[in-house]
């Protein structure tokens, strides 16, 4: 009850057994069990718009571009000409906006295993994919992005991983089948993004992740954001690709301006920066040497 008696609504997301955001609702746009997961979206006090997905905040319209940005425009512009896009999850629409400003994409598939997500966001999440469904190089499938991934070949030159934490629809996007599927549909020079967690409060999670990943690729990078909306506000991504592909850094500042963009979390200057981790988080992701014996 707020002090005048009035009843309060809240949308609280537990972030670990001990710790919880809670964000006081101004009103609920959605709240509907889909055939995947629990679906809530509301206009809050301070954070604007809120999607949340079985209990987790997926973004808030206040620090969305903060996570946003980060996810897309690190791995397109460490490409030259990215042309073919693929986003595995993102039903709502906030990725699909960023990549469809780069003027060298001619397609963008993008893959939600929950149209209920995708619906849910045209209606109410205007002021988040800001008509990104509606461009003609988009191309939605419905599908499990485990699924569709695993049929393509030397297709996508960047591939995109925003997706649910490592658990229920999202488990099978964090698994060594799932890269190895990544990387098969990847064109020569290709990347791939994805969200990885919290380093602060998921440390172990995040160290199982690059593992996996470098079974797959030649050269995975960790690199941070700062999203205030998500566990800790400490964000990590983590990128991988061909033997080198950081070199590409020089361009930076060429490609941001000859592509046009224009960010308000991400910068050339803040992409080195983020790649410099502190000493707890390199010790975490050292490649450890195989054992040679033991005594």
């Amino acid at each position: 009850m707020s002090a005048d008696g009035r009843r309060e609504d809240w949308l609280c997301e537990r972030q670990t057994e001990g710790v919880s955001l809670c964000l006081r609702v101004r009103r609920w746009l959605v709240r509907r069990r889909t055939p995947f997961q629990e679906l809530a979206l509301a206009e809050t006090d301070d954070l604007g718009l809120v999607l949340a997905l079985d209990g987790k905040i997926m973004l808030s319209q206040r620090d969305e571009p903060f996570y946003h940005e980060m996810l897309v425009h690190p791995a397109m512009l460490l490409h030259p000409s990215p042309e073919r896009v693929l986003v595995v999850g993102g039903g709502d629409g906030g990725t699909l906006r960023e990549v469809l400003r780069h003027p060298s994409v001619q397609a963008a598939v993008l893959v939600e295993i929950d149209r209920e997500v995708i619906r849910a966001s045209r209606e109410h999440l205007a002021a988040i994919h800001q008509g990104a469904w509606d461009d003609p190089r988009v191309e939605v499938v419905i599908a499990p992005g485990e699924e569709f991934t695993a049929g393509k070949e030397g297709e996508f030159d960047v591939i995109l991983v925003d997706s649910t934490d490592p658990v229920g629809p999202g488990e099978a996007l964090f698994s060594d089948q799932f890269f190895a599927a990544c990387g098969r549909a990847l064109a020569q020079g290709g990347l791939l993004a994805l969200q990885a967690g919290t380093p602060f409060f998921w440390q172990q999670s995040l160290r199982q992740l690059v593992i996996r990943l470098r079974r797959q690729f030649p050269e995975v990078a960790v690199y941070l954001g700062f999203v205030p909306s998500y566990p800790s506000g400490m964000w990590a991504y983590a990128l991988a690709g061909p033997a080198g592909f950081r070199g590409q850094e020089a361009e930076l500042e060429t490609r941001y301006a000859a592509r046009g963009l224009s960010t308000q979390y991400y910068s050339p200057a803040v992409h080195r920066a983020a790649f410099a981790l502190p000493p707890f988080l390199a010790r975490l992701l050292a490649e450890k040497p195989t054992p040679t014996g033991s005594r």
